[in-house]
């Protein structure tokens, strides 16, 4: 029995664990494919990706160029410390 769609509609009622929603992703679109289904089409997992894109601000970062560039500066700076 699907679970994706219940798991959406309680992620859509506010959840804020950017960990746990994205597992519930991982989840829903295994759930999907299993049933022939394409994930970025799927009615739960755009609504679970909408949550995610909704408290990580990923508006904010179509709004300007700005914030984009920064956050890719603040990656490429962190990414050479760790290298």
């Amino acid at each position: 029995m699907p679970r994706r769609f219940n798991e959406a509609l309680f992620i859509q009622m506010g959840a804020c664990n950017p960990s746990g929603i994205a597992h519930a992703i991982v989840a829903a679109c295994q759930e999907a494919r299993d049933e022939g289904c394409t994930p970025s089409e799927d009615a739960a997992v755009r609504l679970m990706v909408h949550q995610l894109a909704f408290i990580c601000k990923v508006s904010e970062i179509d709004d300007g160029f700005d914030v984009y560039r920064k956050l890719t500066e603040e990656c490429r700076a962190k990414d050479k410390v760790e290298a």
